[in-house]
């Protein structure tokens, strides 16, 4: 299959009004131009400098989040989930994240929150909860301008660590006594809430849809594949490497099947409601956004793929937007219930394909 080039990510802007509420100011389809090294399927994400609104608010500080390459724009939205443990001298990055409120609301895959437990070295079970070490640090990384003196500035990153995260499953006993139990996942999609943006900003969501997937559609997936560790001060957590460059790759492709009831019927490995397309997803893009109608909304995030292999697993978002985001002193909220409610700054579009 040849994919017609450059493809388009539909960007909304959104800004903080004077009364206090988000708004959307402006939005546009950014070019996703591809390095002609690597084929029209999968490629690193290159693009033209573009200004996301010809009316900027008069704000300086949020000029510079506005105006920028095709790769800082996406970068707002599409982040690195990474960790590491005080005193470190490098950041790992274990996944991909999507901001999708103006309020720090992201969505990932569920196996990615759980890399610190899996994996031994940040966190440990503690009856039907997981609890992180104290000097873990877990969460994203988005990049920003930042003034270097004068008329000039520099690229830079601000953490944002995660504040509370929400994956949906239950616990299962191994039947073998050597062996702990693994958490059964009821969906690969996980919600995580991070601060707001200083100064008043908002974060850059990307737009949701709530509609699967059909047999055929071209889905993209943006993400961090194959990202190295980065080298910091274990002093002061600060990037060091100066040859360093935040990456994101583009991979396309076209749903093959989808599995609406795989809760149920379970018919494939990948937990919950799913779909699979024949799109290569190298390690480090799990929970990557999938996007659907053009580039226009993400219908779901990844999930698993196959190494070497143009194949992958995706997780449907719609059905994970009435699961609970329950908290002790707040019940009864969902995704849904917060993108109703208005008071998030998300983005839902609405239309014929949509």
């Amino acid at each position: 299959m040849s994919t017609k080039t450059p493809i388009e990510i539909l960007k909304t802007l959104w800004v903080r009004r004077p009364d206090g509420l988000w708004a959307i100011s402006d939005m546009k389809a950014l070019k996703i131009k591809n390095d002609k090294n690597l084929g029209d399927r999968y490629f690193l994400l290159r693009g033209d400098v573009e200004l996301m609104t010809d009316s900027p608010n008069g704000r300086f500080i949020d000029f510079l989040s506005i105006f920028g390459t095709a790769e800082f724009l996406m970068q707002q939205s599409i982040v690195p989930v990474v960790s590491w443990l005080e005193g470190e001298s490098s950041i790992k990055c274990i996944g991909t994240a999507s901001i999708i409120s103006c309020t720090g609301y992201l969505i990932t895959a569920a196996h990615v929150l759980l890399d610190p437990l899996e994996a031994g070295y940040g966190a440990t079970r503690i009856a039907g909860s997981v609890k992180h070490r104290d000097n873990l640090n877990f969460g994203v990384l988005i990049p920003y301008m930042a003034p270097v003196g004068g008329i000039y500035f520099s690229k830079a990153f601000r953490f944002f660590p995660f504040e509370k995260m929400w994956a949906w499953g239950d616990w299962k006993q191994s039947p073998l006594f050597h062996e702990d139990d693994r958490w059964e996942h009821l969906t690969d999609v996980a919600v995580c809430k991070i601060q707001e943006m200083p100064n008043g900003q908002a974060h850059q969501p990307l737009n949701m849809s709530l509609n699967p997937f059909v047999p055929g559609e071209e889905a993209y997936s943006l993400g961090y594949a194959e990202l190295p560790d980065m080298e910091i001060n274990p002093g002061t957590g600060q990037i060091t490497d100066r040859n360093f460059r935040l990456e994101i790759y583009v991979t396309v492709g076209n749903i093959l099947q989808i599995f609406p009831q795989n809760h149920i019927a379970k018919e494939v490995y990948t937990p919950g409601p799913c779909f699979d397309f024949n799109a290569r997803v190298p390690g480090r893009m799990s929970g990557a956004p999938v996007f659907g109608a053009q580039g226009a909304v993400i219908r779901g995030v990844v999930s698993r793929s196959f190494s070497g292999e143009e194949h992958a697993y995706g997780s449907m978002l719609g059905p994970a937007m009435d699961l609970p985001l329950d908290e002790p002193e707040a019940r009864g909220r969902s995704l849904r219930t917060l993108l109703k409610s208005g008071n998030e700054g998300m983005s839902q579009v609405y239309g014929v394909g949509l």
